[in-house]
């Protein structure tokens, strides 16, 4: 699988997006170069590491941090990292759960939330940001249930 590093405007406007998306503070990421792989996975790193080693001799499947995926229809779905990376600068689609909804969550549940946000949010509990989500509203019963997005292996398997 071959990632591509991002130019300065496709950086650019990967950043604007962010900004425009989550209304982020894209200076959060100044310093880090973007890499993006086929199926639009999108890994962050120190400006370091690409001047230490030749990654593009090199057979690597990953470089850096997954921080999102661009999806088809150009939307941004952040990872649980990228969302504790940007979320403390986040003033947009922000999506804050309670205790018992938290509980859900962590657990691999979609969560029934009164919200009129629409598209990706970020997920908040408290100070803390737990990943990426998306309201959907079911239209014969008018409430709106948020699909879980955090994957399989990261959920919280325990009773309690």
């Amino acid at each position: 699988m071959s990632l591509q590093l991002l130019n300065a405007k496709e950086r650019k406007r990967l950043l604007a997006q962010l900004e425009a998306q989550f209304g982020c503070d894209a200076s959060v990421l100044k310093g880090y170069r973007f890499r993006e792989n086929a199926r639009g996975r999108i890994f962050v790193a120190n400006e370091e590491l690409f001047e230490r080693f030749d990654l593009e001799v090199m057979k690597t499947d990953s470089v850096g941090l997954y921080v999102c995926t661009r999806l088809s229809n150009g939307a941004l779905r952040m990872s649980v990292e990228g969302s504790q990376l940007i979320g403390p600068s986040s003033t947009k689609n922000v999506l804050t759960l309670d205790d018992a909804e938290f509980a859900k969550w962590i657990r691999g549940n979609d969560v029934a939330k009164v919200t009129d946000l629409k598209g990706f949010v970020l997920v908040r509990h408290g100070e803390d940001f737990c990943g990426c989500g998306k309201p959907v509203l079911d239209e014969k019963s008018g409430t709106v249930t948020v699909h879980n997005y955090v994957p399989k292996t990261r959920y919280v398997r325990s009773n309690d």
